[in-house]
């Protein structure tokens, strides 16, 4: 999978994005087989003769020791002369680098900060630019296979051992998950070879952490199933022929809705964000096959005693109790319009947070903390403009170059506007613009220069560079939240009504669903800035915080829906309500928790869209795991009662429910002992 991965943004964009045109014009030009990183030197007085000398030993070593290819240009310096810029020129065959260029890239950069270090005795020195920035990434995602991996391993296992209440269970568990993990990755790169979707090395964090809490997700209701039978049957294999018929339904029920809400991503503009919904789907395919085959036969090698110091005997009795999560729906069925009503205020309550939400984040302000490219950016723009990193590029025919440059000149937002370049009958005219890159003014900026372009009808310009790509992007974001999120939502719905044969239910559970989500982003955009310091929302959070809640939120849903759909066949609307969410709400709790741990580990990763996803998701499985399946769905069920199943009979739901064996329960009055087959 690595090597599929292409990491710059412009990978990301549809071909009819401008900045894509743009590149491909500039592409013809020699500029496009480098990337600049700049050399910022800067004291806070007129830098001496001695820094002037550094500057030029620096510049010698770096052209000398780099690379052949390397181009190293002379230091401009600010008028007042406290900063100094070298330009450094990396090769590289374009502008939209896949992982080995990117990883050719760092290595280079990295090499550069070696030998120019970072400054002493008052003068500051920093790397930054394209390549600088490039290479911040780099670094910060190669934390996803050691410290994401280490954190969230340690995370994992403690939490593990709390759900399954075994210090045993955990592993067998964990070992499942990375078979069900090492599958998903040779799938999605056979799918990637196939179909030349675009992967990220972010796509490869997220395959692992979704495919482990998928895979672990499913096997806790499995579990608690199994546990359930082996009270009635002396032989493990009869228990797991009772088991797994009903926890195997239910996560199939699940997984459906969820792959096909999740294949919705690919009517996405941003390949990157298309690329998510097959990586996605594919982690819950591989995880719920982990779940449904290879688990169970693993239990069953082991036996009884994998599930110690609470493994089932035969014959032991049921609680006496329905449990804290049962008693607590009893109570919940004395008034369960009230419950309702009451949660879900609640809940939109912590969803008015949306409304005061920011979107759109600069180039400086998606890093969590601040890399060296940030801190080189922070001292150029001190005394430079501030977006001599990142300048707009025009492509046009070299009979409209002297208007273009005109109307570029005559922009306040930009300055240094001059041809760099021709080829043929093109001309490459760069401008520096004079905000930070990708801020909110520079990307006015840039919308500011093609409305002008448009308006002096120069057909042939084209307007690229770093704050066009992030402009097309943030277009490309806000159309894809406007229109993949409600077709996720009805995807699944229509899924779900036709998997139960329902309409209301299904409503229902997708409702609570929508809830969930708005409650957690809500809670999260008004913790951004007070808590974090973050000065607005990712432009992709809201629709991959879906993408990644409803994975979990939607099974948990279905598994509480087909128990109380099971049970009140038996036992009648309340009591079969109360005996699903006793039976089911403890490994929802787990796997809540699971999920939670896990992209907690995720928020480690110092890339402020990471962060804001993984609070997203975390609240929202604790919310659904503690608040919404416990409380709010079994209140609307009750409240609604046979009309949950609407429009399906009664008589059909009888049906469906009559040729299922009943859980096994045991009374005080059963042999005691049993016998492990």
């Amino acid at each position: 999978m690595f090597t599929l991965q292409k990491n710059s943004a412009i990978s990301a964009l549809p071909d009819s994005a401008e900045s894509v045109k743009a590149d491909r014009q500039y592409q013809k030009f020699p500029q496009s087989k480098r990337i600049p990183a700049l050399i910022i030197y800067q004291r806070g007085s007129a830098l001496t003769d001695t820094d002037r000398a550094r500057i030029d030993a620096d510049r010698a070593a770096v052209s000398r020791k780099i690379t052949k290819k390397v181009q190293v240009h002379e230091a401009t310096f600010a008028r007042d002369g406290t900063t100094a810029v070298v330009r450094v020129d990396l090769p590289v065959p374009g502008t939209a680098l896949s992982f080995d260029e990117t990883a050719n890239v760092a290595d280079s950069v990295r090499a550069v900060q070696h030998l120019v270090g970072r400054g002493d005795g008052g003068l500051a020195v920093a790397v930054t630019g394209q390549a600088g920035y490039t290479t911040a990434n780099a670094d910060i995602m190669s934390d996803v296979n050691t410290t994401l991996f280490l954190a969230a391993l340690l995370l994992l296992v403690l939490v593990l051992i709390v759900a399954h209440r075994s210090p045993w269970l955990w592993a067998v568990t964990l070992a499942v998950g990375g078979v069900a993990l090492a599958v998903a990755e040779g799938a999605v790169y056979l799918l990637g070879r196939a179909t030349g979707l675009t992967y990220t090395t972010l796509s490869q964090g997220l395959l692992t952490v979704l495919t482990v809490c998928v895979s672990t997700g499913y096997a806790l209701p499995l579990v608690s199933r199994y546990r359930e039978e082996l009270r009635g049957h002396a032989d493990k294999h009869e228990a797991m022929s009772a088991a797994l018929p009903r926890a195997g339904r239910a996560a199939v029920v699940s997984a459906v809705p969820v792959v096909g809400g999740l294949l919705c991503l690919m009517a996405a503009d941003l390949r990157t964000t298309r690329g998510l919904g097959p990586v996605g789907a594919v982690a819950v395919l591989c995880g719920l096959a982990a779940a449904m085959t290879l688990l169970p036969a693993v239990l069953l090698v082991f036996g009884r005693w994998i599930l110690w110091p609470l493994a089932p005997r035969f014959g032991d009795a049921a609680k006496a109790d329905a449990g804290f999560w049962g008693r607590l729906c009893e109570r919940v069925g004395g008034r369960p319009r009230r419950v309702w009503a009451v949660t879900a205020v609640v809940l939109a309550a912590l969803s008015v947070g949306l409304f005061a939400s920011r979107t759109g984040l600069s180039t400086d302000d998606t890093f969590a903390g601040e890399p060296q490219a940030v801190v080189g950016q922070q001292l150029l723009a001190r005394e430079l403009p501030a977006g001599s990193a990142s300048p707009v590029t025009v492509v046009v025919r070299s009979a409209a170059e002297e208007r273009v440059l005109a109307a570029l000149r005559a922009d306040n937002g930009l300055t240094q506007a001059g041809r760099a370049a021709r080829t043929g009958d093109l001309s490459l005219i760069t401008a520096v613009p004079t905000s930070p890159p990708a801020s909110p003014a520079a990307l006015r900026t840039v919308t500011r220069v093609r409305d002008t372009l448009g308006a002096l009808h120069v057909a042939s310009a084209t307007v690229g560079g770093p704050d066009a790509v992030a402009l097309d992007t943030a277009d490309a974001e806000s159309r894809d939240r406007k229109v993949v999120v409600p077709l996720m939502l009805l995807a699944m719905a229509v899924l779900l009504g036709l998997l139960f044969r329902a309409v209301v239910a299904p409503v229902v559970l997708i409702s609570t669903v929508f809830l969930t989500y708005t409650a957690a982003l809500g809670v999260s955009v008004a913790l951004n800035r007070p808590l974090f310091g973050f000065s607005g929302q990712e432009g992709t959070l809201a629709l991959h915080s879906l993408a990644y809640l409803v994975t979990f939120t939607v099974g948990s849903g279905v598994f509480l829906l087909t128990r109380v759909e099971e049970e009140s066949v038996r036992l009648g609307r309340s009591a079969g309500t109360v005996r699903a969410v006793a039976a089911t709400v403890p490994a929802i709790t787990g796997a809540a928790l699971v999920v939670a741990a896990l992209f907690a580990a995720l928020g480690l990763i110092p890339l402020v869209g990471i962060v804001q996803v993984a609070l997203v998701v975390a609240l929202g499985v604790l919310l659904d795991g503690f608040v919404v399946r416990p409380l709010l769905l079994p209140a609307l069920l009750m409240d609604l009662g046979e009309r949950s199943w609407w429009p399906r009979p009664r008589s059909a739901r009888s049906a469906s429910g009559a040729g299922r064996p009943a859980p096994a329960q045991s009374t005080a009055g059963t042999v005691a002992g049993g016998r492990d087959v």
